[in-house]
């Protein structure tokens, strides 16, 4: 009954909220209480009316209708049959309008409360909607029959009100139906709403990845239980905190803590993306070194509603990349002092005056060959090469000087293959860079080149300044790289199959420093080739300095 009377003064419960009864007679209460203002208006306009039979009986009548709706148990009871109330309400009415007409004008408007409940219940409004009607035109015809004053005229001349409220009935029946499909349709939505909140509940839950939401506040919003495990990890030993700042977020490879500034939670809550920084969360062995992404997202309206952060645990792949790098670099300094002292002792037996031609023969040959594996030992070791090891001090170099420098060592080999190497600069072209790094690129390049270049063929090296950059050329008049191998040309460890087939020495390794050695300058390395026709590197550095001057070519 309180869920009743706070629907009626519009508190916070809502009508669908309440159980079959408590709707019941929520529907019937009006009709009762429009009777008890009809008794107040009868006290004052005739009071005589309370002594006639019909108006007594037909609020008897009402008041049983009303016990009803209170007594009986609707829930238990087939839906619908409800609607038996509304249709009684009609026999009340009837009996007050033909008992009290001439005192009480406009008792059959009453039948409007029945009619909206039929046609407002949305239960077989086609059936219910007539009913109210015929009911309403039944309750100003039956007195003319009872009376024996039926006639087309008189009977037509009640039609309007009837007619008035069956079309109240239709509109309510409309509005009533259109209200349930829309009903039904927002539950529709907010049941798959439900789904996919579940769903993504669990697929957060489920992957690997932790995933923290912010809202437009910075507030946490969503942590799922990966994000949680990486948060203790940042943990202090033995000192619980909700201080972003007291957490122990390092950058790899150091032991200095990051400034809270730097840290990507400040950064994402000031609305900064974040692309796959790595930091290493705590110390000692239950450190986690994760990849953190964020980005801020938008609502529906286009302002700003959170940010989200991914952070992936990549300790074990760190690990895996520094045990390689550490076996590489091992496996090379192995492989180095052999070869120094194979170098070095056959550069002394070839002093030694007695030998013979074929002697003297096998110990170039040997030289030659050991010095190519120390070559390919230098290109191993380069590339264990990470972190502090691989940065290079930069200084100012003179991109057309090393050009030409490449070309004065390649000269030997060129002319012992019969190949001819041009070699062309056009004015300095000052960079700043590592000249060991850059050195070996422009062998690499040079020595590539001759390596897969017939013999009677040409080599051109070029160096030249286009716009910002300093752009270097090493064209080649070689058997060439299928489109499939070129693809992966700058892969560690790959060499297309026409290498292979040739027979050339090599790791696959030099093309793939090469362009890690330009992209640390903030540069290029690009390839073209054409099967049959040649292959063409080009290397773009930025220009230090814009040049200014035209020198002629040498």
């Amino acid at each position: 009954m309180e869920k009743v009377l706070d629907v009626m003064m519009l508190g916070q419960v809502r009508f669908h909220e309440l159980s079959m009864r408590g709707r019941v007679v929520l529907s019937q209460l009006p009709f009762n209480v429009m009777l008890l203002l009809v008794c107040a208006i009868a006290a004052i306009a005739d009071a005589s009316v309370f002594t006639d039979p019909g108006f007594l009986i037909g609020q008897g009548i009402a008041l049983v209708i009303l016990i009803l709706s209170f007594a009986l148990p609707w829930d238990r009871l087939p839906y619908g049959l409800f609607l038996v109330l509304p249709i009684l309400d009609f026999v009340p009415i009837g009996i007050l309008h033909y008992s009290n007409a001439d005192s009480l004008r406009g008792l059959n408007l009453l039948a409007v409360l029945p009619i909206m409940w039929l046609a407002g219940s949305g239960f077989r409004p086609r059936i219910m909607v007539p009913i109210g009607g015929l009911a309403s035109l039944l309750i100003v015809w039956v007195p003319h029959f009872i009376d024996g004053t039926a006639t087309p005229r008189t009977l037509a001349a009640e039609v309007l009100i009837p007619f008035m409220l069956f079309s109240i009935g239709i509109g309510t029946s409309v509005m009533t139906l259109s209200a349930m499909a829309q009903q039904e349709r927002v539950e529709e939505l907010l049941r798959r709403s439900e789904t996919r909140e579940r769903l993504l509940d669990t697929v957060l839950e489920t992957v690997d990845v932790g995933v923290l939401v912010l809202d437009e506040e910075g507030q946490s919003a969503f942590m799922n239980a990966k994000q949680r495990q990486l948060y203790v990890a940042a943990l202090p030993e033995g000192v619980p905190t909700d201080r972003e700042e007291a957490l122990l977020v390092f950058r790899e490879g150091s032991e200095d803590p990051v400034p809270p500034d730097e840290r990507v939670l400040r950064r994402a809550k000031a609305g900064e993306t974040v692309e796959h920084e790595v930091f290493r969360l705590g110390r000692g062995a239950e450190a986690r070194t994760v990849s953190i992404s964020a980005r801020p997202f938008d609502d529906a309206a286009g302002k700003r509603a959170g940010t989200v952060l991914a952070s992936a645990d990549v300790t074990d792949v760190v690990a895996a990349v520094h045990a390689r790098d550490k076996f590489l670099a091992a496996m090379s300094h192995e492989f180095r002092t052999p070869l120094t002292n194979i170098l070095g002792y056959a550069e002394l037996l070839q002093d030694e005056e007695g030998l013979s031609p074929a002697a003297r023969s096998d110990l170039q040959i040997m030289t030659r060959n050991a010095r190519h594996l120390n070559h390919m030992v230098d290109g191993i070791l380069a590339a264990a090469l990470t972190g502090d090891e691989a940065a290079a001090i930069r200084l100012p170099l003179d991109l057309s000087e090393l050009v030409r420098q490449a070309g004065d060592s390649s000269g030997p080999e060129a002319a012992g293959r019969a190949i001819m190497l041009n070699v062309s600069t056009d004015g300095p072209l000052p960079v700043l860079g590592d000249r060991t790094g850059l050195v070996r690129v422009l062998d690499n390049l040079v020595s590539n080149a001759l390596k897969y270049s017939a013999s009677g063929t040409t080599v051109t090296l070029t160096a030249a300044a286009e716009g910002r950059w300093a752009v270097c050329t090493v064209r080649d008049q070689g058997f060439g790289i299928v489109a499939e191998d070129l693809k992966r040309v700058f892969t560690r460890f790959q060499r297309s199959d026409a290498a292979v087939r040739s027979g050339v020495p090599g790791t696959g390794l030099g093309l793939a420093l090469a362009k890690e050695v330009a992209e640390r300058h903030d540069g290029e390395l690009e390839c073209t080739s054409e099967v049959g026709v040649g292959s063409v590197f080009t290397l773009r550095l930025p220009l230090r300095v814009p040049p200014t001057w035209s020198a002629p070519k040498r």
